[in-house]
């Protein structure tokens, strides 16, 4: 494993050594030398050892939207069951 401190960066690259990369993976994958699945390789904290996959499935999680009990009626009318 490498001590390499990656930043994401507002636009969603990932800057390794002052190196943008357009996506997690191919940031993992310069720094392993290999194709590598940057969303798991990457640490956020290396104390609890939690991954940007975990970060980016909480992040999903949060924000979907159930659209049956968020959205009005579009006629105003109460459902008829």
């Amino acid at each position: 494993m490498s001590d390499r401190v990656a930043t994401l960066l507002p636009d969603g690259q990932v800057e390794v050594e002052g190196v943008a990369f357009p996506s997690p993976s191919d940031a993992a994958s310069a720094i392993t030398g290999k194709r590598t699945n940057g969303w798991p390789f990457f640490l956020t904290d290396q104390a609890s050892r939690r991954s940007l996959r975990a970060v980016r499935s909480d992040y999903v999680n949060a924000m979907a939207v159930d659209v049956d009990d968020d959205e009005p009626d579009d006629d105003g009318d109460e459902d008829e069951g």
